[in-house]
């Protein structure tokens, strides 16, 4: 008999298992992944799930394929494997910094009486604005630029978001400055290297920063010729950070970006706050301290 919305609350328990395979898979990994259980083999499996032999081979079989579980060759057992505890802490680190997140953002919006926000990595190439906060004084009740706003998504292609980059190890750097046009690959370089020291990046702030980041972010609209075209042209006409020579006098920034990292010290996010104005020296160093601050707070709890 087909259920319908009238019926009884008795006549729906059922629906929870709409899906007996997965259903079939969960109770694996819960038995498997709870607190303090050894591992168990597969008669112990087949024993406390209730499942058939062969549905229990051939779902463990499928989970060890995919790393989500490990066989003991010697003892014969099955435990939780390196693909799910690495799912598990990157689910884990993504509540943590959703957490934290906005409260570091308002902090130091409010200290300083800026713009902030912090940006997530959601995968190997893209990031995701986390939280932002906007001072009252610069708030006029319009929607904030799309680039900034909650949810907003910006894909890490040069020039921009390098304080993800700065930290990655040498062949991901070099992969990621190989997609920059070749007349900007040397000072990309240079630029990475003096913000691993420095622990932020600085964009430099021109009359075109907003419609170049704009631009950047709905490059995925395009065909890939076209993307890459325009992409490279952004690029090129671009000044990229400042190297140390360079910092002197009076310092046009439009955001200084500080890197937050989890427990394995991989950057997995970025605080940035937006002066998107000219500043001294003293001033910046200010910023940038509390920046970098508010990035090792928030790293701090995931670590």
């Amino acid at each position: 008999m087909t259920q319908t919305v009238g019926d009884s609350a008795d006549a729906r328990q059922p629906s929870r298992a709409a899906s007996p395979p997965t259903s079939r898979v969960v109770s694996i990994v819960e038995l498997l992944a709870g607190a303090d259980q050894p591992s168990l083999t597969l008669a112990e499996i087949v024993r406390q799930t209730g499942l058939s032999r062969a549905t229990a081979h051939a779902i463990v079989g499928e989970l060890v394929e995919q790393g989500w579980l490990i066989r003991d060759p010697v003892a014969g057992t099955f435990g939780v494997g390196p693909g799910f505890v690495a799912l598990a802490r990157t689910a884990g680190s993504a509540d943590l910094l959703n957490r934290w997140a906005s409260s570091a953002a308002h902090q130091l919006s409010d200290r300083f009486g800026i713009a902030c926000f912090v940006a997530r990595r959601t995968s190997t190439d893209m990031i995701t604005v986390a939280a932002h906060a906007v001072p009252a004084h610069l708030s006029d009740g319009s929607e904030p630029s799309p680039w900034f706003r909650h949810g907003s998504r910006i894909r890490l292609r040069p020039p921009i978001c390098r304080e993800f980059i700065a930290w990655e190890p040498a062949d991901a750097r070099a992969e990621w400055v190989a997609q920059a046009p070749e007349p900007t690959r040397t000072r990309l370089r240079m630029v990475l290297d003096v913000i691993a020291e420095r622990g932020y990046s600085i964009e430099r702030m021109t009359d075109d920063h907003v419609a170049m980041v704009e631009a950047l972010s709905s490059l995925d609209t395009m065909s890939e010729s076209l993307r890459a075209r325009v992409g490279d042209l952004l690029t090129e006409l671009s000044v990229i950070d400042y190297l140390p020579d360079e910092l002197d006098g009076e310092i046009a920034a439009v955001t200084v970006g500080a890197p937050i990292v989890d427990a394995t010290q991989r950057v997995v996010a970025s605080i940035v706050a937006c002066p998107n104005s000219t500043l001294s020296v003293g001033e910046l160093d200010d910023l940038a301290a509390a920046t970098r601050s508010a990035a090792d707070g928030i790293s701090a709890h995931l670590a």
